[in-house]
């Protein structure tokens, strides 16, 4: 899978992972919280990434631990780029609160978000089976 394929893949879920903190602020908080709407936000949006990824990343099945590796960098890297500019520059956060959303020592769980899209290239690169070829 290439570096642009990926970058498609990933951009295809931005806006549903922005959808989830939208929800999150906006709906989950005046229920429950905001420590609940944290852990059901983080349980949604593990369950965004690992159905979209699903298909997203099929081009991964049976690639090398190598390729599976850059893959799942990639995603990262790309997504914590994203959380500290769109963060900052958009939504007005300071450096410092931003770095925050990372302590998990203090009940911070998008560590833990980030950990599963980490893992979703080896799930579905060593686990899922290629793409069966049409014949005809």
């Amino acid at each position: 899978m290439s570096f642009i394929a990926l970058l498609k893949a990933w951009l295809l879920m931005v806006p549903v992972m922005i959808a989830n903190g939208v929800f999150r602020e906006l709906v989950l908080r005046r229920f429950v919280g905001p420590i609940g709407a944290e852990i059901l936000s983080v349980a949604l949006g593990i369950a965004v990434i690992v159905v979209m990824t699903r298909y997203l990343l099929r081009p991964l099945a049976g690639r090398s631990a190598a390729a599976l590796v850059r893959a799942s960098t990639s995603l990262v890297l790309l997504t914590v780029a994203f959380e500290f500019l769109f963060g900052h520059y958009v939504d007005g956060k300071s450096w410092t609160e931003l770095v925050a959303n990372y302590a998990i020592w203090h009940g911070r769980l998008w560590p833990v978000v980030l950990t599963a899209l980490a893992f979703m290239p080896f799930l579905w690169g060593r686990w899922a089976l290629p793409e069966p070829r049409r014949v005809g």
